[in-house]
């Protein structure tokens, strides 16, 4: 509503927008790595291990939580198949983000098989190699494998 037509002490609604909204929207600005300088800096100084079904790379940051970045090229696919494979990805991030331990930036390149493995499969390949890279808290019922079996 425009303020020429609101009557004299009429207040105007103030309208908040669906992603303000959403307590999820906000607090995976903070989980996910967005801007390309940072993506540069975890692949200038960050170490990567490497796994049939993704590639990972890490490195410390200033931060007092850990964040997440996804690439996936256009040699993945067309479109739908690269957005499935950063929802799956968004999806296993979201999940851990209570585990992880702070102050890592993290860099996903998935590969072409994540799509044909089951989402449980790669949630247990994911922790593995989270566990492994040292970024990922231990939980006192689970012991993660030293080693991928894949």
């Amino acid at each position: 509503m425009d303020e020429k037509f609101l009557r004299e002490g009429e207040k105007k609604d103030v309208f908040v927008s669906q992603s303000q909204m959403n307590k999820r929207v906000s607090s995976d600005y903070i989980l996910f790595i967005k801007k390309t300088q940072d993506f540069n800096q975890v692949k200038r100084v960050g170490q990567r291990i490497q796994h049939p079904l993704f590639n990972v790379m890490y490195c410390q940051s200033q931060l007092p939580k850990s964040r997440v970045g996804i690439v996936v090229g256009r040699r993945f696919g067309k479109a739908v198949v690269r957005n499935r494979a950063k929802r799956i990805f968004r999806e296993l991030v979201r999940a851990i983000q209570e585990e992880l331990v702070r102050g890592y930036d993290i860099v996903i390149f998935p590969k072409p098989p994540v799509l044909q493995n089951t989402f449980q499969i790669v949630q247990e390949h994911w922790k593995v190699a989270l566990h492994r890279i040292g970024v990922l808290r231990p939980t006192p019922y689970r012991s993660y494998p030293d080693s991928f079996s894949g």
